[in-house]
Parts: C-alpha cells; sequence; structure tokens
C-alpha cells in the first residue's frame, strides 16, 4: 500500500493494456486468414482468451477508468484501446466473439 501512496497509479494498467491491445492484432490476424478464421478450433481457442481478456482485464481497464484513477498516458491509450476495439468490431460479430461489454464509444458513459 505504501506504493499506492507514492503514486496515483494503479498497478497492472500498462500490462493489461498491453495485453488488449496484442489481442486486438491477433484478431485481426486470425480474422485476415481465411483458412483460420474457417477452422472452428482455432476460432474456440481464440474465442477463451478473447472472452477472458474482455470479462478480466478490460472490465478492470473500464473501473478505472470511472473512478478516474488511470494516470494520464494510461487515459491516453485506454481512449485509443477503445477505438481499436470499436473499429474491431465487425471482425468480432464475424467470427461469433463475444463483444465488449464496456462503452467504446468517445462520448458515452458506463454506468
Amino acid at each position: 500500500m505504501s506504493e499506492e501512496s507514492e503514486s496515483s497509479r494503479v498497478r497492472g494498467v500498462d500490462a493489461d493494456l498491453d495485453l488488449m491491445f496484442a489481442a486486438v492484432e491477433a484478431l485481426r490476424e486470425l480474422a485476415s486468414d481465411p483458412d483460420s478464421a474457417q477452422d472452428s478450433a482455432r476460432v474456440y481457442d481464440f474465442s477463451i482468451r478473447w472472452g477472458t481478456l474482455l470479462h478480466g482485464r478490460l472490465e478492470r481497464l473500464a473501473h478505472y477508468h470511472r473512478r478516474g484513477e488511470l494516470a494520464p498516458p494510461e487515459q491516453e491509450r485506454y481512449q485509443s484501446l477503445r477505438s481499436e476495439l470499436r473499429r474491431s468490431l465487425p471482425l468480432v460479430r464475424r467470427l461469433g466473439l463475444a463483444c465488449p461489454r464496456v462503452a467504446l464509444g468517445d462520448a458515452e458513459r458506463q454506468g
């Protein structure tokens, strides 16, 4: 807790953001390869990891975002991630993956 009092940064946010950006890139790679996108086992394996990240890491990021606890650089990266997720929604739907439950629009508020 002493580290928390020394810094307003939330521990693990950068790692969460890195994992989410990597997952979005993996989603794009999977969707862009016709063979992979039609391989139900590969899509299923990806969907497990994707769902875990969405309902764990992304929800955690959204929580700290709503509370205003992200440092300015983290806030910028989180906004960029939301934009990337919004642009990736057609791929998510095409592959039948879980959609993010957090607000993805700049003006939207999660409540």
